[in-house]
């Protein structure tokens, strides 16, 4: 079966790019999921592959043509991969064929040995749009396609019910959702407006084993469920975060807090809150809601905790 090519994706230029656009397209129909980074941005670059949890290997990325070198590091990428995920990636939706990376011009495109096939590369899943009756990936595909169009969606469901696909949107204030509709059809769509998201300051009695705290939290935004505990340190400006939390000992994580602040750079204080109150000191026991958030593919580039939620612990006078 013929699909129509995509062609209103961004033409990736530099080497992360087409490395982001190739192992996404690689990384959409395999299971498990296939993890990646990189030792540098500049050419050569080292390739760290992962299955799961397990390691593949190094795969160098080189060459004077950028072009023709992302084709063969394509290639080979498939090749590591195959006995792995005992299946090749990414697959031809109309043959049991493995889509092959070949240069057109200065871009690259993925062709079925078949011929009736191709998309660009990092155009995998819209080449792929609409879903088909058995798709199990309707949803992160729908979600692809209202991100790649900067649709700013909070949550989404995809279901299928008498022969048709159907989904539900929340979208952040702000985004158009006629242009969401149309990023769904032809899907049915029913798109909903969140609130806008709101910081709140709240003081908490704690109970039976738990000491009270004051909060300041980050209201009707997705939130991680990751909780980071320490001590608050005075961020310094190369650290490029809001604070530092010590976690153990001569170790500390940077955070950046998601809730409205202000970082106070000299004095006791270190967050003042929306209202411009203080809120945090430096040495306070504190606790973090949220997540890690890797700031690059390389590694060794920083990695920083997103906090949703900064919680002050207060002393009980047993301490």
């Amino acid at each position: 079966m013929c699909r129509e090519r995509a062609q209103n994706g961004p033409v990736a230029r530099q080497p992360l790019d087409w490395l982001e656009a190739l192992f996404a397209d690689i990384g959409f129909r395999a299971i498990p999921g296939v993890l990646w980074s990189v030792n540098s941005r500049e050419l050569p670059i080292t390739v760290s592959v992962k299955v799961g949890e397990d390691a593949v290997g190094h795969l160098v990325l080189d060459g004077s043509d950028l072009v023709d070198s992302v084709c063969s590091f394509a290639a080979e990428l498939q090749h590591v991969l195959d006995p792995v995920l005992e299946a090749g990636v990414p697959p031809c939706p109309s043959h049991p064929r493995v889509l092959v990376a070949g240069r057109s011009l200065d871009l690259i495109e993925w062709q079925c040995p078949e011929g009736d096939f191709g998309c660009a590369l990092g155009e995998y899943q819209e080449a792929l749009w609409p879903p088909g009756p058995d798709e199990r990936d309707a949803a992160p595909m729908l979600a692809k396609r209202l991100s790649r169009r900067g649709l700013r969606w909070s949550t989404l469901e995809v279901t299928r019910s008498d022969n048709a696909w159907a989904t539900k949107i929340t979208v952040q204030p702000g985004t158009d959702e006629r242009a969401v509709r149309g990023a769904a059809a032809p899907l049915l769509a029913e798109v909903h407006q969140t609130m806008p998201a709101y910081t709140v300051r709240e003081d908490h009695a704690g109970g039976p084993g738990s000491a009270p705290y004051r909060s300041l939290s980050l209201q009707g935004s997705p939130q991680l469920g990751a909780l980071l505990s320490g001590t608050l340190r005075r961020a310094a400006v190369e650290d490029r975060c809001d604070f530092l939390v010590e976690a153990t000992p001569g170790h500390c994580i940077p955070v950046r807090l998601g809730a409205e602040h202000t970082a106070c750079a000299v004095g006791e204080c270190v967050i003042l809150d929306a209202s411009g109150e203080p809120f945090a000191n430096d040495g306070d026991k504190v606790e973090c809601g949220g997540g890690g958030a890797p700031s690059s593919r390389v590694e060794g580039a920083l990695t920083y905790f997103y906090a949703w939620e900064l919680r002050v612990l207060q002393k009980t006078g047993l301490e």
